[in-house]
């Protein structure tokens, strides 16, 4: 065991989930330890072990000098004491590695910008939480995977799906009961103002890349499938024609990427699977997701509305709304004063699939436990990496039909998986592989 029980933590990214949830998950876990919310993901016979754990945040790099002073300065007034320091700039994760030694790195920066902290951490013997997808494309996901193995180190991927108890529920207990699952239908759609206002990267990725990885996920984690075929097609028509639509008061901004996109996967079980994700929900709708499921078997068939959970307000001047806090929500911690963050801890899945990745870094930090032994207990990079080559195939595919689809040739292209990798099957180009090697195990 490792003589100090302290864990030097450090956050890349503070945009809208890594300066909120992941952030906060940060503060609780410095405030508090990581003992008191280990029992609701099922690691509570580690608690006692790691009770005497300290937590510290030592550094905060995002892009702009703003940003990281903002957040660090938010960071300290909510918990009194804690000083971390602002970096900024095209990778702060080296500055930051320069001038700490630092063993859990969180990674919250753009889709398309994972897979370079991850390294520069792995390369300094950091373990490593990423935000979902792992990476755009499974040349990086090895990359990842190979030092990782090399260094004995945790790098787990923020699939907090994993753990909503409604869906742990639906895969876990009912689906079991429907006899052999027959096909699924899987919906995520965000709002405009991710693709247009939050996200300053949306050309960078798309929302299958950016949501549909979650489903894509759940069903290979819980169900164990492999993918045999996929057909993808997407839409371009508002983003790419945003000056047109007279949305651009400064100049033309017009963002090169799918609106939407249908990704159907074919399993090797039988399974069908079709995948619908946006970002273009307009702000009038009443929930800050729309989010759906249905799987049939050959005994039964499951609906699970996630938008709509039972909690609607109705509020004059805001209108209608529904909430899911499931994900995350305030818990005001008794005798504490003020109010707001200031006083309240954080609840939810959005937060337990983070402590999750913590625990077991910290479990082989403190030499508790070893990386081979705790595979497969999180979502780590072999769990994660067939979802990164079907969110690569997905991008691919889809790219290639709308070309064919607007030179009036429909969308014949699709991607087939194998051992030997995964070949994009276009009548028109000639098929080509998109990746040669084992996209589902290495």
């Amino acid at each position: 065991m490792r003589a100090s029980s302290e864990i030097r933590m450090a956050l890349v990214g503070g945009g809208m989930f890594g300066g909120d949830v992941v952030l906060r998950t940060i503060e609780d876990l410095e405030r508090c330890g990581i003992a008191p919310y280990l029992g609701c993901v099922g690691l509570d016979a580690a608690a006692r072990s790691l009770a005497e754990v300290r937590w510290k945040l030592v550094a905060i790099g995002t892009r702009s000098e703003a940003s990281a002073v903002r957040l660090v300065q938010r960071y300290s007034e909510r918990l009194p004491g804690a000083a971390p320091k602002p970096y900024f700039g095209e990778k702060p994760w080296e500055e930051i590695f320069a001038s700490h030694e630092v063993d859990f790195l969180c990674v919250a920066t753009p889709d398309h910008l994972h897979a370079a902290p991850v390294l520069h951490a792995l390369e300094h013997d950091a373990h490593v939480l990423v935000e979902k997808p792992l990476t755009l494309s499974l040349p990086e996901a090895d990359a990842i995977l190979d030092l990782a193995r090399a260094k004995g180190l945790v790098v787990g991927v923020d699939l907090h799906k994993r753990y909503d108890p409604c869906h742990r529920f639906l895969f876990q207990e009912l689906v079991p009961r429907i006899g052999k699952p027959l096909y699924a239908r899987a919906v995520l759609e965000e709002p405009l103002e991710v693709s247009t206002t939050t996200f300053q990267w949306a050309a960078r990725s798309d929302p299958f890349s950016y949501v549909g990885v979650h489903w894509a996920d759940l069903f290979g984690h819980y169900l164990g499938l492999t993918p045999a075929s996929l057909h993808a097609v997407g839409q371009k028509e508002l983003l790419a024609n945003w000056s047109r639509e007279g949305r651009v008061e400064d100049g033309p901004k017009d963002i090169d990427t799918f609106d939407a996109l249908q990704v159907s996967v074919d399993y090797t079980s039988g399974l069908r699977v079709y995948y619908v994700n946006a970002w273009v929900n307009p702000k009038e709708f009443e929930g800050p997701v729309n989010q759906e499921m249905e799987i049939a078997g050959t005994r039964g068939k499951i609906e699970f509305d996630q938008q709509y959970r039972g909690l609607r307000a109705t509020i004059s001047g805001w209108g209608s709304r529904t909430f899911n806090p499931h994900f995350t929500s305030d818990v005001h911690r008794t005798g504490q004063s003020g109010q707001g963050s200031q006083a309240a801890g954080l609840s939810g899945y959005g937060k337990d699939s983070i402590v999750v990745v913590a625990e077991r870094a910290a479990e082989a930090i403190l030499g508790l436990s070893g990386r081979d032994a705790m595979r497969g207990s999180y979502a780590d990079v072999e769990s994660a990496r067939p979802t990164t080559a079907i969110v690569q195939a997905a991008r691919e595919v889809a790219t290639r039909n709308l070309a064919a689809l607007r030179s009036g040739r429909g969308t014949p292209v699709t991607a087939k998986f194998s051992e030997a990798g995964i070949e994009v099957v276009d009548p028109i180009a000639g098929s080509s592989f998109l990746y040669r090697g084992n996209p589902f195990s290495r």
